[in-house]
């Protein structure tokens, strides 16, 4: 798969799609071909990412993740589509945050802002994970989401 882009010029409604068909990805359990939408800081593997949706933020399964499973009477967490919910358009408004106002020290040359995605829907319910991304400068007039990491907030 491409490397996704948008013209730099895109609006908060294009980005929001890309993060939810990364989502959508996801939930299908293509975790490699999520991967492959964006670039992505550090050492990502489809296997990594599930590890982390399937720990609840963290790679590393301990007794904690058993209890919410048994409390969410779920036997595994994982992202759920969000087109299943009754919610879509509010949800999507509401949880996936574009924000080009602040670059948090991010070089301007480079990037044109960040995106959250929060409460990430895990297997049915609204999570409080969050999955971040950076809006990165392909070229002058494309941009691209580049992958951080999906962690507890």
């Amino acid at each position: 798969m491409v490397i996704r882009t948008l013209p730099v010029t895109a609006s908060d409604r294009d980005i929001c799609s890309l993060v939810v068909e990364w989502s959508e990805t996801i939930a299908q359990g293509k975790f490699s071909e999520a991967l492959e939408m964006f670039p992505f800081e550090g050492t990502w593997s489809a296997e990594l990412l599930q590890r982390t949706i399937q720990g609840y933020g963290v790679p590393e399964y301990d007794e904690s993740i058993l209890d919410m499973l048994e409390a969410w009477e779920v036997k595994e967490f994982k992202i759920t589509s969000i087109h299943g919910r009754n919610d879509v358009t509010d949800f999507i408004e509401k949880h996936i945050v574009v924000d080009r106002d602040h670059l948090y020290g991010l070089d301007p040359t480079q990037y044109v802002g960040m995106v959250h995605y929060n409460d990430v829907p895990l297997s049915g319910y609204i999570s409080d994970l969050t999955a971040r991304f950076h809006l990165k400068k392909v070229d002058q007039s494309r941009m691209t989401l580049e992958f951080l990491d999906i962690h507890v907030m």
